[in-house]
Order: C-alpha cells, then sequence, then structure tokens
C-alpha cells in the first residue's frame, strides 16, 4: 500500500512542480489544446494571446429586403470574454488526475467566449435605425395619382414586426454572427384577395414606365421629366385616371404606350420656359411678372428636332437619358434667366431705365421714349450690338447730334438729347423721341463708359405685357 501511494503521489509532485512559471503561476499540463493552439506550459494570460478569436468587435451587418444597416459594435457594448472560460480550464486542471492523461497524445478543448451586449447601448442603436413602419390605414389596395405619379396605396401591406427583429438580432449578436439577414418570415399583414394580388402585379408593370429619366441640360442647369408627368402621358382617355381599384378592368386602365402627338405636344410645354426668343417672361423691378414676344434676343431651341427626338426614347424602351437640346439661336447664357445679373431693363409706364451689373442697381434714370405721334417705343428684347461717340442721328425730318450712341436694334437705340431738358413722366405721350431711348447726359456718360457689347435690353409696358397671376 505504502509504494502504490508514492506511485500515485510522486508524479502528482511532479506535475504539480514541473506546471508552474517562474513567477508562480500555475501553466497548462501536458498535452492541453486549446482551440487547436498547444498550450502546454503556458499562463493563462500566455494562452489568451495565443488562440485565435473568431469573435471580434469588428462591426456586424443587419441586411433587410435591399437594405444595409451596419452595426457599430461599441455603441452596443459588444465584448467577448475569452479569458473566463480559459480560466475554468485552468482550474479545473488538477496535478492529482495526472493518471487521465496516460496513454493520451493530448487534452483538446474547444472554449466558446463569453459574449456581452450592453441593453440600453443595444436599444439606443436599434431605435436608431428607424425600422419601425407606419401601419396603413384601412385594409383597401389601389392605384393612386399623386404629385409623385401613381403609387400603390396597399392597407395590407406586410409590416415590419420590429419587436421581433430586435430579438432575433441580439439573439444572433451573442451567438457571434456578423451578417443578419431578415427573410419574409419578419413581415405581418392581412391576405390578399386575387384581385388585389393582379392588380399589384399590374403596379409593378407600370412602375417602370413612370420611373424613366429623361433629363435636359441647359448650360449649368438640369430640368428631369417627374413621375407625375410621365403618369399623365400615360393616360389614353381624355379624363385624367387619378385611382384604379380591383375592379376595374384592365381594358379600362392607363396604357403604357404613350401616343406620339401627346409627346410631342408636351415636350414642346416642357422646353417653353427655355425658349426664350420672342417669348421672354421678366420679372421687372417692383416684382410684376411681362411676356415680352419681339425683339432679337434670347435661347431659340429647334423644337422639331427634340419633338423627333423625344418620340423616338419613348418608342424606344430605354430606361434614361441626358439631353442637350439643339439651338437655332443662342443667347448669352442658356439658363432660363440666359440673360444673367448684367442687362438693362427699361419701363415704357414709368419711363424710366435701369442699368444693372452683377445683380446690383449701377445707373437708373428717368427717360423718354417714342411718341405717340410717332408710333411710340416698341417692347422687346434686344442687346447692345455697337457703341458710338460723337455720332449724328439723322432721319425724314432730323438731324441731330449725340455724344453716346448705344444701338440696341436697327436704327433704335439709347442715346443723350441734348434739345431736351425733362425726362420721365408724361413727356414721352406729347413731345418723346422717334422711337429710342432718350436719356439724360450725366447717366449716358456712365452707361456708355461701362456697358458692354451684347448685354441684354428688355423694354416692355406693364399695359401691353403685363401677365395677371
Amino acid at each position: 500500500m505504502i509504494m502504490l501511494g508514492l506511485c500515485y503521489i510522486g508524479p502528482a509532485y511532479y506535475y504539480a512542480h514541473n506546471y508552474t512559471s517562474g513567477s508562480g503561476e500555475k501553466v497548462f499540463m501536458y498535452g492541453t489544446y486549446i482551440n487547436g493552439v498547444y498550450c502546454t506550459g503556458l499562463t493563462v494570460n500566455e494562452a489568451l494571446d495565443a488562440i485565435p478569436k473568431t469573435y471580434t468587435p469588428e462591426d456586424a451587418v443587419l441586411s433587410i429586403k435591399d437594405t444595409r444597416y451596419d452595426i457599430n459594435m461599441d455603441r452596443i457594448g459588444y465584448t467577448a470574454d475569452y479569458e473566463t472560460p480559459i480560466k475554468n480550464i485552468m482550474l479545473k486542471q488538477s496535478p492529482w488526475s495526472w493518471y487521465k492523461q496516460l496513454g493520451k497524445e493530448n487534452r483538446s478543448v474547444n472554449v466558446e467566449p463569453i459574449i456581452t451586449i450592453d441593453d440600453d447601448g443595444y436599444s439606443v442603436f436599434f431605435d436608431s435605425l428607424n425600422l419601425k413602419e407606419e401601419k396603413p390605414k384601412g385594409d383597401e389596395v389601389y392605384i393612386e395619382l399623386t404629385e409623385n405619379g401613381y403609387e400603390l396605396i396597399d392597407g395590407k401591406k406586410p409590416i415590419l414586426n420590429t419587436v421581433k427583429v430586435k430579438s432575433y438580432l441580439l439573439e444572433q449578436l451573442k451567438a457571434g454572427e456578423k451578417y443578419i439577414a431578415i427573410d419574409d418570415s419578419f413581415y405581418e399583414g392581412k391576405e390578399y384577395t386575387a384581385k388585389e394580388k393582379e392588380l399589384i402585379r399590374y403596379f409593378d408593370e407600370l412602375e417602370p414606365h413612370q420611373r424613366r429619366l429623361v433629363t435636359y441640360v441647359f448650360g449649368k442647369e438640369a430640368k428631369r421629366i417627374s413621375k407625375r408627368e410621365w403618369a399623365e402621358l400615360m393616360n389614353t382617355s381624355d379624363e385624367l385616371l387619378t385611382r384604379i381599384t380591383p375592379d376595374i378592368a384592365y381594358t379600362d386602365r392607363i396604357s403604357y404606350t404613350i401616343d406620339e402627338d401627346k409627346a410631342e405636344q408636351y415636350i414642346a410645354d416642357f422646353l417653353d420656359e427655355y425658349n426664350t426668343y420672342n417669348n421672354r417672361y421678366f420679372r421687372g423691378h417692383n416684382g410684376a411678372l411681362v411676356h415680352v414676344t419681339k425683339g432679337n434676343y434670347g435661347n431659340k431651341l429647334d423644337i422639331a428636332r427634340e419633338k423627333k427626338w423625344f418620340r423616338e426614347f419613348v418608342n424606344s424602351g430605354l430606361d434614361y437619358a441626358t439631353r442637350t437640346p439643339v439651338y437655332l439661336i443662342e443667347a448669352k447664357y442658356r439658363e432660363k434667366n440666359d440673360f444673367g445679373n448684367t442687362f438693362i431693363e427699361v419701363s415704357l409706364d414709368e419711363q424710366y431705365l435701369w442699368y444693372y451689373v452683377d445683380g446690383e442697381v449701377f445707373v437708373e434714370t428717368p427717360i423718354t421714349s417714342g411718341s405717340y405721334a410717332h408710333g411710340g417705343t416698341d417692347p422687346r428684347v434686344v442687346y447692345v450690338y455697337t457703341k458710338i461717340p460723337n455720332k449724328w442721328l439723322t432721319g425724314p425730318t432730323w438731324h441731330s447730334f449725340v455724344k453716346y450712341w448705344v444701338a440696341i436694334q436697327g436704327a433704335i437705340g439709347i442715346h443723350d438729347a441734348s434739345w431736351r431738358s425733362v425726362y420721365g413722366g408724361d413727356e414721352y405721350k406729347y413731345r418723346g423721341s422717334h422711337g429710342c431711348i432718350n436719356t439724360p447726359e450725366e447717366a449716358m456718360k456712365k452707361i456708355y463708359d461701362n456697358v458692354e457689347i451684347g448685354t441684354p435690353v428688355i423694354v416692355y409696358s406693364i399695359e401691353k405685357n403685363g401677365v395677371e397671376e
């Protein structure tokens, strides 16, 4: 018995003595593997550094349909504790169980970390994802025309059960998953009728047609055809179909085929605000809107070619296009405001002129325009095409010298008038010019010295050109 005791105690003493580090810490006994790593002779901390960490604090991903949400592990207080389970292996290790290793090549152990997630941090983060969907009102299913085109109003639409998602996501994160996908089983809704299902399929066919993206580019500006406009183009009846229910027969719904005549008229109207040649809408200094249809300045688009292009696009089946229109006549700029911030404004009603430079009034002065006897001065949108100093102006009954001649169209110009001492008011009605814009010499000199060739000039009359709003 004594010999048997010595045979048992001796190896136990050997293990206890030899499986202690120089600093007195316990080390793992012979043949110990942790997560596939040989840990014999290593302390807990040394083993912790040596084994691979499959659970790391790298960000995870939540995928719901086509949307991806990145989950920041720091924000949810994610920790993966490998130290505690490794310590537990060490605690279970005893020199008195040396005989259990006899005949064994190794003692292999797989450890999983203890994962913890901060409840408050996780709740705050989950709420920040804004996954909660508003429940539909009622339970009807129909298609309605809105400002965003035809929209499916689905009172039975399956709604994401966010409580279920929150619980499942937490469970998967604690299991160490880094990619968590949410499928249809997390949605709850009411059962559709056969007609409702057919209407939803119809809408899925309709949607791409009104989502076609056409962008027209005008210099630095761009204008797109909206979903509402596409929806209206697809209506074939005289009365706009604003609501499509499951009971409306397929043949009585809107057509995906767009009428060519309707398409051509639409694109002409669509481009109208950029087609400014003899089609000028202008908001004057006092905010009044005028429409001037004469002159020689503006952008003139080739509407016939644009109609042809749009008709071909409609029939092409393409989903998107970017188009720069063809110009027959070009202004200084292609944007809606094609004369920029430097121009001359002349109000015939007020008998007043403003010369703007970079958006600021540089000169403002009363003027005298054409008299009633000579037909007055026609409203027009023109531009400065020449400047001549010390010029004689000659006509059937006049031969007048001016110091500053700024020509704006043909024989019409802006100039000083030494023979005139009164400007503004009703002077033009009885003692006006032959059509030119007479301007006091001091103001005229300032205009002449600074105005550049090509500067736009808009001459208008509220009485003749005003637009009711």
